[in-house]
């Protein structure tokens, strides 16, 4: 799957940010030529201080409607000044004439279309022009404001049609960022379950609910997460903070089983690992991110290092050894047959990710 992330030109560019981001694998840029609170004036001067930024590192896709690129000067049948203005990939919010729209493309020009709306209205009369589907992507709207995002049945319903009838098709949808975007400040997510979810989780449900892209929504997101986004789609491994000390001898890299067990995760590595006696210690109710290690009370599985995945009693036989930070606890449900993870410290947070 690839990312991408957002850059508004109503905001002063973060050059920092936007340097990190393509660095560590965010291979698309999303802005928009139609947010009503933004001078629009300045609309064509802020794209090319962005390509220049790009330098032609990511794509850039600017979200407009037909109406827009009017007023700005780009019309579909001028592709060499929509192309000068810095825009590699147009996403269309409306529909445009059809026969502009048809003869852009059809001349190897890449479109994106709303894939919440239009887009099987629109892809049905480009097939019947047999039109290639080979520079045609789709993309879910953002919701701003809460309660509007879309329902994930009908977002997999739409994704299972759009590849079913044309399988080339890429589709791209938005996770919030953690730097919130305004006037609402309320997250930018296609699904409204994410609204308040992990990023780095939601990407992954995207890509499960046949998404190829995901795109970061808001300004930004913080130099931990690209971490977590960075390790997870380059390394497969999921990076859980925890509330264990620096000099822990728990934190570290290990795997899920192969055989996923519902309640808990359980490392493979750990009971060779770790051989020493344990004696029982902070035995408490299980809540959900709990770090345990079962003790000596359960005899041959001493040693055994799980996270809980849900809230369990307490056992007798098995210690608190601490807690999957409040902010991963989504990550939990990423770990699947052997996934591996990584405990780090909150303590170190930072990890020199900047």
């Amino acid at each position: 799957m690839d990312l991408g992330f957002s850059v508004y030109l109503g905001e002063a560019f973060d050059e920092a940010y936007i340097e990190k981001m393509l660095n560590h694998g965010f291979r698309y840029i999303f802005t928009s030529l139609q947010i009503p609170e933004d001078n629009h004036e300045l609309y064509l001067t802020r794209l090319k201080q962005l390509a220049a930024i790009n330098a032609q590192r990511a794509q850039i896709i600017a979200d407009v409607n037909g109406q827009t690129l009017q007023k700005l000067g780009l019309p579909l049948n001028e592709p060499e000044a929509i192309r000068d203005a810095g825009i590699d990939i147009i996403r269309l919010d409306e529909a445009v004439d059809i026969t502009q729209l048809a003869d852009y493309v059809e001349a190897k020009h890449p479109i994106m279309l709303n894939a919440s709306t239009d887009a099987f209205h629109i892809l049905r009369a480009l097939s019947d022009r047999a039109i290639s589907q080979e520079n045609i992507l789709v993309a879910h709207n953002y919701y701003p404001r809460p309660d509007t995002g879309l329902d994930r049945t009908f977002f997999q319903h739409v994704n299972e049609r759009l590849k079913g009838a044309y399988p080339e098709i890429q589709i791209m949808a938005f996770v919030p960022g953690t730097q919130l975007r305004g006037p609402i400040y309320r997250g930018l997510p296609t699904l409204e379950a994410h609204r308040m979810y992990h990023p780095l989780a939601g990407a992954v449900e995207l890509e499960h609910d046949l998404c190829d892209i995901v795109c970061i929504g808001d300004s930004q997101i913080d130099d931990f997460l690209i971490h977590q986004f960075e390790t997870y789609f380059s390394l497969n491994r999921v990076v859980l903070r925890t509330n264990l000390s620096s000099d822990s001898p728990y934190l570290g890299i290990y795997h899920n089983r192969p055989d996923v067990a519902r309640d808990v995760v359980r490392t493979m590595e750990a009971r060779q690992t770790f051989t020493e006696h344990v004696s029982q210690s902070h035995v408490v109710e299980r809540r959900k991110g709990a770090v345990t290690l079962d003790n000596a009370l359960y005899g041959r599985y001493m040693n055994e290092l799980q996270i809980v995945r849900r809230d369990l009693p307490k056992d007798e036989a098995v210690n608190i050894l601490g807690y999957v930070d409040e902010q991963d606890l989504d990550c939990i449900d990423m770990i699947g047959s052997n996934t591996a993870f990584e405990f780090v410290s909150i303590e170190e947070e930072s990890h020199g990710h900047e």
